[in-house]
């Protein structure tokens, strides 16, 4: 489930006050967030606030602030079902799988300026992003 639909889930188990009082805290913001302003939440449904929500703040801040402004709501067991019903989300449902045996390769040999050698060590999966390199004399 995605965190739209987490925080979705969330809000309907509040009432129309309580999810007024709700929005009122998202617009005043805190010291933890900043405020999503009046106008784009006055009339916006559930739904509309669950994606606000995710959009202004990312996922993980989603569902904190959403956990924080429970709390100040009094509503702490709402606050707890979310926070462990998105752990468990992120938590990984199986060990990644290992990746395949390669066999043993030699390493490369690549020529160096002035007929030196350089031994490198073979890479096996992802080849990509940033590499340091050691030399030592």
């Amino acid at each position: 489930m995605g965190v739209s639909q987490l925080l979705l889930k969330t809000l309907e188990a509040l009432g129309d006050d309580d999810f007024k009082t709700f929005k009122w805290y998202l617009t005043e913001g805190s010291d933890s967030w900043d405020a999503i302003p009046v106008y784009r939440l006055e009339k916006a449904p559930r739904t509309e606030t669950a994606s606000l929500m995710t959009q202004a703040y990312g996922d993980d801040s989603a569902v904190n602030i959403t956990a924080e402004i429970l709390g100040k709501m009094n509503k702490k067991v709402v606050a707890e079902k979310l926070k462990k019903t998105y752990a468990e989300g992120r938590a990984p449902t199986a060990a990644p799988a290992a990746p395949p045996a390669a066999a043993a390769a030699a390493p490369a040999a690549v020529s160096a300026v002035g007929g030196s050698v350089v031994f490198a060590p073979t890479v096996t999966g992802s080849s990509t992003g940033t590499w340091n390199v050691t030399i030592n004399k």
